[in-house]
């Protein structure tokens, strides 16, 4: 008996050792033949699997007779299942090739560039945010500023205290060096700059891109510094938004966004109302943050005939009045000694039209349009003697490009024309001089990239534009730009990357810029093109980018380093003569900016944790004669801590630090910490959020008043939060 039961375990040990099979597999990407490193092999429903070497490959053992499934997974490639039967015919290396998932950060398309290529492939330099939209809207529904300094390098500077206006400023320059687009159109800037931000809600918005540092080659004058381009949601599935937002400093948001689509037909729309109380935090009686009352209305019309042509028309419609200064003045109440008012009114119109037609699989031709029309209205009273100030206009923009775009396997070539028309009419009732200047520029554009192998890509461009610039004193005479810029991309290995760019830009002389903003354009004189030469630059920067998995499926770590350098020639300033007046002039000066940005992004299972610092050395250079810029830290940190519990939880937390800035009196101010707290429940189709911002209660008139009453209030330097402490809550229903 004893003999029959070990002959039976030694038959089944036999058996048992018999059925341990091993698998043999390369990975490599679909596209290039690249071997994956580090990427995971599954036997599915077992705990069984392994992770490629440097070669790609790995062996799996101990896998049982039959038929079996095989799950092969990378990040940012889409997870492949592969039935295999065991034991396999002789030795045989599976070769399994994963596709790029298009769902990672690292492979969505960027329009910015017009290279029709991922973030990751991409010569240029480019950011992109996706996921950081929602949580922005629910800190701030009415307007971007938020949104946009999520990046390092990123900083949104208020420009008046009265108005609360605000630029965007990239690697320590002025905000007039920084292009914003929406949807690749040229929409914004000039009499409208420093409102821009804070008129743009972010609730339709399905990705925001950024160039860091020379983009004037793709977008002509103005994108010194940079470009941030917003691409708004497109009619691919039926969606209903509803966002209700309240702030205990008075703040109240009323949004809605649809999309429909309905057989070849698309349709968006985003309504936004924004109102928002006078807020006094040092009750002090004049208010930190404006009154404003503010509505957007965006829609916008898809029409696909068949798979060659794609068509959309889009409007903006939008209307704000803001009032800061005396809260008593602000409420109509007459009170004695209070006679500071910041007032103004503004509407926008805007038209959007753009058509592609695939001429066949490798050639797509592009034809788009928008005009806008921006009108604003200025007053201010400066004090008690019933002084004022009183300015208003209307920009009208146009811009038409035609474009030809060839993506082939390893080339891409897109050449361009372009149309842009700048006019600003002052409103001849409220001045004796009227301040008229237009701009006509025609440019010509052609960028090549090239994937010259499997590790390196280049990337070559060259635009010229031609300039008509006018005002009611002079005129340019045409003058003509010619713009290069080249940069590279090199794939060291799998993880590491390496890019190196560079370019020039321009910008032309005008009457708007942050400086004038306080004054209200006060005396501000015309530009005289016969003694103003247009700003010129060049730039460089070089990026470093490392990214594991380290072979675990719930670990990505992401690490950074990035240094710039810029250079400005004749940078404009506004200066004061003896009677009071402001005029720009240039001194044969030039503004260096150069420092370098480190980011680290770590995920872990459910937690990701950003950091990001920032060394900025930004000054004006006359000879030996060196003055650091205003309003410039030269170390700021950010960064957050996320917990996403998808389709549940959302609890983040991020924290900011700017060192101590130049003013122009020459002291230097305090530094400045400043954190919060988001919080996020989803219950079905219900998001309730509570949003605290500013623990540390930091704000401006901790240290001095934002607006000096007994001189000229609206003159002060902004260079801290104005609002401190606040907390706001809402509610998003999904329908």
């Amino acid at each position: 008996m004893i003999k029959k039961i070990f002959t039976l375990l030694l038959v089944a040990f036999t058996t048992i050792s018999n059925a341990q099979n091993t698998f043999t597999a390369k990975v490599l990407d679909s596209q290039n033949n690249e071997v994956l490193i580090g990427a995971t092999i599954l036997l599915k429903g077992t705990k069984n699997g392994v992770n490629t070497n440097i070669q790609g490959s790995a062996i799996l053992e101990n896998i049982p007779n039959g038929k079996q499934k095989i799950i092969v997974s990378y990040i940012g490639y889409q997870e492949s299942e592969i039935i295999y039967t065991f034991p396999q015919a002789g030795l045989v290396e599976n070769k399994i090739k994963l596709t790029v998932s298009d769902s990672e950060i690292d492979e969505i398309i960027i329009e910015a560039t017009r290279g029709n290529r991922t973030v990751a492939n991409l010569p240029t330099r480019t950011e992109v945010l996706t996921e950081e939209i929602d949580e922005a809207a629910s800190m701030e529904a009415s307007k971007i500023s938020h949104l946009i300094t999520h990046s390092t390098g990123i900083q949104v500077q208020t420009t008046a205290a009265g108005s609360n206006g605000a630029v965007v400023r990239i690697q320590g320059l002025n905000g007039r060096y920084t292009q914003i687009l929406k949807d690749g159109f040229p929409l914004y800037g000039g009499f409208s700059g420093s409102l821009d931000v804070l008129q743009i809600p972010p609730l339709d918005l399905r990705q925001v891109e950024y160039i860091k540092g020379p983009a004037s080659t793709f977008y002509g004058g103005g994108a010194i510094s940079g470009v941030i381009n917003l691409l708004t949601k497109k009619a691919d599935k039926d969606e209903t938004l509803l966002h209700i937002n309240l702030s205990h400093i008075g703040a109240r948001d009323f949004n809605a966004f649809t999309s429909k689509k309905f057989g070849k037909w698309g349709f968006t729309n985003l309504a936004s109302m924004h109102i928002h109380n006078p807020y006094d935090p040092n009750e002090d009686g004049l208010s930190d943050i404006a009154q404003v009352s503010k509505f957007n209305f965006n829609p916008k019309l898809f029409y696909n005939p068949n798979k060659k042509i794609e068509l959309y028309l889009g409007a903006t419609i939008s209307k704000e009045n803001r009032k800061g200064g005396s809260i008593s003045k602000i409420e109509n109440r007459i009170t004695s000694g209070e006679y500071f008012l910041d007032e103004q009114e503004s509407s926008r119109f805007t038209s959007q039209f753009s058509t592609k037609y695939k001429w066949d699989e490798t050639k797509v031709i592009t034809l788009k349009n928008s005009i806008s029309s921006f009108d604003r209205y200025i007053n201010i009273d400066e004090n008690i003697l019933g002084t004022s100030t009183t300015f208003g206009g209307n920009q009208l923009n146009s811009y038409t490009e035609l474009n030809l775009n060839i993506n082939k396997e390893i080339h891409n070539i897109n050449i361009g024309l372009n149309a842009l028309s700048d006019v600003f009419s002052e409103d001849y009732y409220l001045s004796q001089q009227l301040r008229n200047q237009e701009y006509n520029t025609l440019g010509l554009y052609l960028n090549h990239l090239w994937d010259i192998s499997d590790k390196l890509a280049v990337e070559s461009g060259l635009r010229t534009d031609k300039v008509n610039a006018s005002s009611f004193i002079s005129n340019n005479d045409n003058q003509i730009f010619v713009l290069p810029k080249i940069s590279a991309l090199y794939k060291l290995t799998p993880e590491l990357s390496v890019r190196l760019g560079g370019g020039m830009g321009y910008r032309m002389p005008t009457l708007f810029n942050e400086e004038a903003e306080p004054y209200g354009y006060r005396n501000i004189q015309a530009i005289d093109f016969g003694k103003l030469r247009p700003e010129e630059s060049y730039g460089s920067n070089i990026d470093f980018k490392y990214q594991s998995t380290f072979g675990m499926d719930n670990i990505l770590l992401s690490l950074n380093q990035m240094f710039f350098y810029n250079v400005i020639n004749n940078p404009i300033t506004l200066n004061e003569n003896n009677i009071n007046n402001m005029f720009y002039e240039q001194v044969n000066d030039s503004l260096y900016s150069k420092g370098f940005e480190s980011q680290i992004k770590l995920t872990v299972g459910k937690f990701t944790w950003f950091f990001g610092y920032t060394y900025t050395d930004a000054y004006l250079k006359n000879g030996s004669k060196q003055d650091p810029l205003t309003l410039t830290p030269k170390h700021s940190i950010k960064g957050d801590l996320l917990f996403v519990v998808d389709n549940k939880w959302r609890i983040g937390w991020d924290y900011d630090y700017k060192s101590g800035q130049f003013l122009n009196n020459g002291t230097i101010t305090e530094s400045l910490f400043t954190t919060g707290v988001i919080v996020e429940r989803t219950i079905n189709n219900f998001v309730i959020f509570l949003n605290a911002e500013n623990f540390t209660d930091v704000k401006q008139s901790n240290y001095k008043s934002s607006l000096d009453v007994i001189t000229s209030p609206q003159f002060t330097e902004v260079w801290a939060p104005l609002d401190g402490y606040f907390f706001n809550a809402g509610l998003k229903i999904k329908l």
